[in-house]
């Protein structure tokens, strides 16, 4: 019973782990895979957007509302730093720097405001249900399930929009776009901001399930980094799969291995993956 019990938790948390992990890497795979960009800073949008939720709850007493403020804010940032590297698009390593520089300042700045002891905060509810005699708290599947609402709507917006396609566009030719009167620049602003809201989205949801440190989006951005690139750029619904697989091989390993061995495991088998299907691909 007691190992049913750890392989029921660990697919659990896999489920939700991977759905986060599905929503990060997709906010990462529109500016990345659709783009062309490479932001670096992804991770620090996260990282922003789970303390955005710390100070509203100390501000307001609530939680809930965070789920809207910190993806607008952290949109708002990214936006930003979009128009920064507006100029240098296209120049890859230039703007990899750019980001590197954005995810440093953000990393230091939260470094500074809060300082680097870890912070925790409440779940919003207590409330929790029965897996083979343990308890499993409802929050983790809402999380789950506020994160598949959003990946749904993020595939209608990019599928069925006329947004999508105007992304997917700027993506394939921006030179031919802008010829043909596609605002090119204004695009990869709100593709920018849409990459920013998704992660500070997941940033949010993830605030009272983790422990709050400035550099919580440099561990997780090797994660989603890995998640799109196993997945494919610009193919949000197998790297969704991915992140899915990825979280679920973590738990199960971690329920058995120490959380350490269990992430070496998962990396290692990801790698591996990554290099059989580059020489599939040959």
């Amino acid at each position: 019973m007691e190992l049913i019990s750890q392989i029921s938790f660990g697919l659990f948390n896999g489920a939700v782990w991977g759905s986060v992990l599905a929503l990060l890497s997709s906010g990462l795979n529109v500016v990345f895979g659709l783009m062309g960009t490479v932001n670096v800073a992804h991770g620090s949008f996260y990282m922003i957007g789970a303390f955005t939720s710390l100070v509203v709850f100390k501000g307001l007493g609530s939680f809930w509302p965070s789920l809207a403020i910190s993806p607008l804010v952290v949109g708002l940032l990214a936006v930003l730093v979009g128009a920064i590297i507006r100029p240098v698009r296209g120049k890859t390593l230039v703007a990899v720097m750019i980001t590197f520089g954005a995810m440093l300042t953000l990393q230091g700045s939260a470094l500074i405001i809060w300082g680097s002891r870890p912070r925790r905060l409440p779940l919003p509810f207590m409330e929790s249900f029965s897996v083979f005699g343990s308890g499993y708290s409802y929050y983790r599947l809402l999380v789950a399930a506020i994160s598949g609402l959003v990946l749904l709507s993020l595939w209608f917006l990019l599928r069925r929009s006329s947004l999508g396609i105007l992304l997917r566009a700027t993506r394939a030719d921006s030179q031919l776009s802008q010829s043909i009167g596609i605002p090119v620049q204004k695009v990869n602003l709100i593709g920018f901001g849409l990459g920013g809201s998704l992660a500070g989205l997941s940033g949010s949801l993830m605030a009272p399930l983790v422990s709050l440190t400035p550099d919580m989006g440099l561990r997780i951005f090797a994660t989603v980094f890995l998640i799109v690139i196993l997945g494919g750029l610009g193919r949000i619904w197998r790297a969704t799969l991915v992140a899915f697989v990825f979280a679920a091989t973590r738990s199960l390993t971690t329920a058995f291995l120490d959380p350490t061995k269990g992430l070496i495991l998962t990396f290692s088998i990801a790698i591996l993956a990554i290099l059989f299907e580059s020489g599939t691909g040959e």
